[in-house]
């Protein structure tokens, strides 16, 4: 036996575990209840505050409104477009996504705004047992107060606790729930900004909330300095024995436009405040920095130029729209597993037909705005380049490999930002096989179906056109 394990049996009296089971702990003490037991989740009370904070600044500071909406017009974009190459799925997610109680095209833009701006989206299924139709709703973050988990895995989340204004709080149902029966709504979660071990995903705008307000601040001051430098003081030098005379007579500053007729013993100057305006631009332009790094977004996507030119401006958009797509990728994954999710309520009550695999790739087709099209410029470019050289080596080794074809393949769809399967590779070069090019013919050579030739000699051709009826000589 360990020392550490002697340790541990004369303190416990008993032998520590080797393997302990993952569980989730709830604390039931008054007030608000613990979401999870992990230490990666803020405070309950910071949950709240964070989220109110973040809806006020996305409310109030433009520039908090601007990058939630920058985030939902790349990864919405003019529309997103889903499809299934199952004819059961297609024709129920043409049906789900049109539903006059879903209208998908119109809530897409406020789910992607929610998710940026709470880190979190709780999407409620209603369905219908009439039809099997499952009608979508939303709860916000702020509401949730409790999140119950698996015993042996907290990924697995099997409860959500709404709190309500009276009463005990209201279990909505993961579809995980051992204790799901058909009628019962089911609530789904998705997170962004979600650090390993937590159950809350973070807002997009959390890093930025304490400079956010520290910018509005400093631009209210200036806004207050700027009007107080409008006011100013008249300063009037006269003799010494005139001095309380001058002081009666401009006892009330003249009006303006007034015309003050003095003689040369009498001198007037206006003084105003200096505010060193120009000093504060640094000061300015570092917290708008600091704003910048927390939201990834080159400064000129927000209207300041500054500097940048044509060739800086593109270089600071790679990263913002690698962030981009990848966001993209998720709000994809959410809307695919809303649908198959909403369509396996579907199969509970009876209406469909079961699916035959849960891959979101073969199931899902998905038309999606693009986020760069600077990228796929360079892309195709990249794969023209690439296959014009491959194509020089095939011709020269005969073009009878059939490894190297495979690998061109494989090859120009990497270069093309496509990258396609092994599987796929094997049936385009079957099928290439099956049905061969036939190769061009020299010219006078044989003449197939739909090919013109001509075998008359250079001095039987004529350009002449051909005689018309009527133009034969008696």
């Amino acid at each position: 036996m360990r020392f550490t394990d002697r340790l541990h049996v004369l303190v416990t009296g008993s032998l520590p575990q080797q393997a302990a089971a993952v569980t989730s702990q709830v604390d039931d003490t008054p007030g608000w209840s613990s979401l999870t037991g992990r230490t990666q989740d803020y405070d309950p009370s910071q949950i709240q505050e964070i989220y109110a904070d973040a809806l006020t600044a996305w409310r109030k500071n433009p520039i908090a409104w601007r990058i939630i909406s920058i985030t939902t017009d790349y990864v919405v974009g003019d529309n997103i477009k889903v499809s299934s190459q199952n004819r059961v799925l297609n024709k129920f997610i043409y049906t789900f996504w049109n539903h006059p109680q879903n209208r998908m095209d119109l809530r897409l833009p406020s789910m992607s705004d929610e998710l940026a701006r709470s880190g979190d989206l709780f999407i409620l299924l209603f369905t219908n047992p009439q039809d099997g139709m499952s009608y979508m709703r939303f709860i916000t973050k702020d509401k949730i107060v409790k999140i119950i988990c698996a015993e042996n895995d907290w990924e697995n989340e099997l409860e959500y606790h709404e709190q309500q204004d009276v009463g005990d709080p209201k279990i909505w149902k993961s579809p995980r729930h051992p204790d799901l029966i058909p009628t019962d709504a089911i609530m789904l979660h998705y997170a962004v900004n979600r650090p390993i071990g937590a159950l809350l995903g973070e807002s997009d705008l959390v890093t930025m909330l304490p400079w956010l307000q520290r910018y509005s601040r400093m631009l209210e001051d200036r806004v207050r300095l700027h009007w107080a430098i409008r006011s100013f003081l008249w300063f009037v030098t006269v003799p010494a024995n005139l001095v309380r005379q001058k002081q009666e007579q401009y006892r009330t500053a003249p009006e303006a436009g007034s015309i003050v007729v003095k003689d040369t013993s009498e001198e007037w100057d206006v003084k105003t405040p200096s505010l060193n305006a120009s000093d504060a631009q640094h000061d300015m332009r570092a917290v708008r920095n600091m704003i910048d790094a927390g939201s990834g977004f080159p400064p000129h996507w927000r209207g300041e130029s500054g500097d940048a030119n044509l060739a800086t401006a593109q270089a600071m958009q790679g990263p913002t729209e690698r962030h981009l797509l990848r966001r993209q990728q998720y709000f994809t994954f959410i809307l695919q597993d809303t649908i198959y999710n909403a369509f396996k309520r579907a199969l509970i009550g009876g209406y469909g037909r079961s699916l035959p695999t849960d891959d979101y790739d073969k199931l899902f087709t998905m038309i999606l705005p693009e986020v760069s099209r600077w990228d796929n410029e360079s892309l195709a470019r990249a794969a023209s380049a690439i296959a014009t050289a491959l194509t020089t080596v095939s011709t020269s080794l005969g073009g009878k490999s059939t490894f190297f074809s495979s690998w061109s393949l494989k090859l120009i769809s990497r270069f093309a930002g496509e990258p396609i399967t092994d599987e796929n590779i094997e049936t385009i070069l079957a099928e290439a096989k099956a049905n061969p090019v036939a190769p061009p013919r020299p010219w006078g050579e044989g003449k197939g179906e739909g090919q013109v030739h001509n075998d008359k000699p250079d001095d039987a051709r004529s350009d002449k056109p051909a005689p018309r009826a009527g133009d034969e000589k008696p």
